[in-house]
């Protein structure tokens, strides 16, 4: 059985890969189809892509092994399978909404695409921090990156480990990301990365702290939790809580009263505040962040600011 891929972009010179024996190759007209997809500057690599607004794609299709195991994420439908898992993480490491069709459906004009076409604005930590490896290709000196296909594999593998699952309750902060990281304002992805860290700290201290008490513990508590948690600081000092404390200043100001306060520098420490939520996420998912967006060097840099005399909103939850 096959199924057709809507924007999945393939790994320069990658013909094909496999993940968790479900095979993704390319379309016959694949170049052409990949320069369909939204491509926010010019890109020259294995093809030459125009900058462009952008729409959806079949890019690749999929061969369906012969016995199929169940997913594994906490899907809605019954019924799911571990493709709608593996394509939910090529959406993440990929920076674009990629899903299956039956090839029966293709042509159902009652069928209404809902999926955003364009590209990711966040998640970039996550596709830069799986490990590259060099599969040569002929003819010499071509390569492509196997690691891709290597480093899905393996974070696919410990999705579905009992320890993984049991200890992440399914990994449902994975739909959340996949919600963040798309294409919005800096406000609503910021909301949506507290969310992740609210619900990270619930799953990883339910076992020893009521609803009620999870509730009442103040915002800046938890995310120092999670910075330490992760390795992402090794100590919070009465300086470090207290620019912490800003950021939640940030996110109630943002709640309450729609949008952010008036203060210097709150856009970038919105922005840090995303990426850190990108860093923990591939920690979570066994891989070593890369840095390339100077992420920890922003976070020292954060951390160790002298608060300036601004004002802030209530304290809040």
């Amino acid at each position: 059985m096959r199924k057709q891929v809507y924007n999945l972009e393939f790994r320069s010179w990658c013909p094909e890969m496999t993940i968790f024996g479900y095979r993704f190759g390319r379309v016959d007209d694949y170049a052409s189809k990949v320069a369909r997809l939204q491509h926010l500057i010019p890109v020259t690599s294995e093809f030459a892509v125009d900058a462009n607004n952008g729409e959806h794609a079949i890019t690749a299709y999929v061969d369906i092994p012969e016995r199929e195991e169940s997913a594994i994420l906490e899907w809605r439908d019954s019924g799911t399978t571990a493709l709608n898992d593996i394509v939910l993480l090529l959406s993440l490491f990929t920076g674009r909404n990629v899903f299956a069709v039956d090839n029966e459906h293709l042509n159902d004009t009652h069928n209404v695409i809902l999926a955003d076409p364009r590209i990711y604005q966040w998640g970039g930590v996550l596709g830069v921090s799986i490990p590259y490896r060099k599969q040569p290709i002929e003819p010499e000196p071509y390569s492509y990156n196997i690691g891709f296909e290597e480093g899905l594999n393996q974070i696919y593998s410990l999705i579905r480990s009992t320890t993984w699952q049991r200890k992440y309750h399914k990994g449902y902060f994975l739909f959340l990301a996949r919600q963040a990281f798309h294409h919005q304002t800096l406000e609503s992805a910021f909301i949506q990365c507290w969310t992740i860290w609210e619900h990270l700290f619930t799953i990883l201290n339910d076992k020893w702290l009521s609803d009620e008490e999870i509730r009442r513990l103040r915002s800046f508590h938890k995310v120092a939790f999670l910075l330490v948690e992760y390795a992402l600081e090794g100590e919070i000092n009465e300086l470090s809580r207290k620019r912490i404390k800003s950021l939640a200043d940030i996110r109630n100001r943002l709640v309450h009263f729609g949008r952010f306060p008036e203060q210097s520098l709150v856009h970038e420490d919105a922005e840090l505040f995303i990426r850190l939520t990108e860093f923990i996420i591939a920690k979570i998912l066994g891989l070593s962040p890369s840095n390339l967006f100077n992420t920890m060097e922003r976070l020292e840099e954060f951390l160790n600011q002298r608060q300036s005399s601004l004002r802030h909103a209530p304290d809040g939850v």
